[in-house]
């Protein structure tokens, strides 16, 4: 066999030759079986002449002799050349056949790059110095309070915070008109602001009407006007319960205020280390990210896309948003550089972990694939069949070494504490810092989730 490599960044491409008697049968066992199924006019099916088939279908019976001749050597050809594709995906090209015995045509991959590991100890991470504060605790008890407020019917002027019950019948330019009943409470964004100031200072039984209300469609444009005839039927007033021990004992945050008050903070204290790890991994993923530069495998890419797409298509369904192409198409593109950067992070990870002597084992995939198990309520073998079936399993491995590696780093990082303000003078607001990674963060960790774990929702 004789095998040529060319070397484009990336790619390469094997030209391969083979001839003798391995082809010769190789041809005639495709050959015949194609025959088999075959039917053409003149003939009974699985009779025409060998010559008459190859004719026809020549170009399918040259790619089902590649297809099984590369199946058969590619582990042996990768192996004397010392390559290995990052992906299944292989292209097939200039497929030659001479004289049913001499084989000839071009495959075509993507390989890992090759770069050098920077030096990794001692990176410093800046990070905001915070601890849970008394005014924390005193918020969640206001947010508590407002969750578990009640509306009660009130002979009273309509208000921001108020609940109204209302009738109304909106007609548009045409006469079509559409009626129905419902509540809303202002201020909540569930009714129009127009319509809002209009029902301000009004008290059940008054009636508003409005003319030329814009109507709009989904994308936000005009698309006409319409009046609006509303009846106030009811009035209700948010009554909002005290902080007491009869409250906490009710929502089963303890027997008494001040139990319920070190729970709060306990449960505070609880969130703030949490969120403060993740930070602490996003932030050395971003410091090592910002190191390098090198290409990565497009169909890597392409894939990762896919994954940061389907992520994206799942938030907005839980929002009752269907996404249609032009949001999917400028969703991909937007995309594109967070994942990049998530496969040039992989083979960062890789290498560490290579270096390090970090390693999954066997034992701690099926531990993971045990507690997936009884989040779906199913069997481990199950999961093991579902996930081995879709290639899921080194999802699985790299998600573990990752979260090694980032331990082992945390070790050999440096943190810098700074004030709130010390990091907004020299960074700008956390707030405004945290609009820009979000997509990318939710993104990551709901990757390592559903890209694997969906699949099992899909197959119960």
């Amino acid at each position: 066999m004789n095998v040529q490599v060319e070397e484009n960044k990336l790619v390469r491409t094997l030209t391969i030759e083979e001839e003798g008697k391995e082809i010769k049968d190789l041809v005639n066992s495709v050959l015949k079986e194609v025959s088999k199924n075959v039917s053409l006019p003149g003939f009974r099916k699985g009779h025409v002449p060998p010559a008459v088939v190859k004719a026809k279908y020549k170009d399918a019976i040259k790619e089902e002799v590649v297809k099984q001749f590369i199946n058969k050597h590619l582990e042996e050809i990768l192996e004397k050349e010392n390559l290995q594709p990052v992906s299944p995906e292989l292209s097939f090209g200039d497929i030659e056949i001479e004289n049913d015995e001499k084989l000839k045509f071009k495959i075509s991959f993507e390989v890992a790059p090759e770069f050098e590991l920077k030096p990794y100890d001692n990176l410093e991470i800046e990070m905001i110095k915070y601890e849970v504060s008394d005014e924390d605790v005193e918020k969640t008890i206001n947010q508590l309070l407002e969750q578990h407020a009640k509306f009660e019917p009130a002979d009273k002027e309509i208000e921001e915070g108020d609940m109204v019950r209302i009738k109304y019948k909106i007609t548009d330019e045409e006469g079509n008109s559409e009626e129905d009943e419902f509540e809303a409470v202002l201020g909540a964004n569930q009714l129009r602001k127009e319509i809002e100031d209009e029902l301000k200072g009004k008290k059940a039984g008054d009636k508003v009407h409005l003319e030329n209300v814009p109507l709009y469609n989904e994308k936000g444009e005009e698309i006409g006007k319409a009046t609006v005839d509303i009846e106030v039927l009811e009035v209700k007033k948010k009554v909002v319960p005290e902080f007491n021990d009869e409250f906490v004992k009710e929502i089963g945050l303890g027997e008494n205020v001040e139990e319920a008050k070190k729970k709060i903070r306990e449960d505070l204290e609880k969130q703030v280390k949490e969120a403060k790890e993740a930070e602490l991994e996003q932030k050395i993923l971003d410091k090592l990210a910002e190191q390098y530069d090198f290409d990565v495998p497009v169909t890597l890419v392409k894939a990762e896309i896919e994954a940061l797409l389907d992520n994206y298509i799942k938030q907005l369904q839980q929002f009752g948003i269907q996404p249609n192409e032009d949001m999917l198409r400028a969703a991909a593109q937007g995309l594109e550089q967070t994942a990049v950067k998530n496969v040039r992070l992989m083979f960062v990870i890789n290498k560490i972990a290579e270096k390090e002597g970090i390693e999954v084992s066997d034992e701690e995939i099926n531990k993971e694939l045990e507690n997936i198990a009884q989040q779906y309520q199913t069997s481990v073998e199950e999961i093991r069949r579902i996930f081995e079936e879709r290639g899921l399993i080194q999802n699985v491995r790299y998600v573990l070494l990752r979260k090694k590696v980032l331990d082992a780093l945390k070790n050999k990082i440096k943190i810098i504490e700074m004030t709130k303000e010390e990091y907004e003078e020299k960074y700008g607001k956390p707030e405004e810092q945290m609009q820009e990674q979000q997509e990318e963060q939710g993104e990551q960790k709901e990757e390592e989730k559903s890209e694997s774990q969906e699949e099992v929702k899909n197959e119960q």
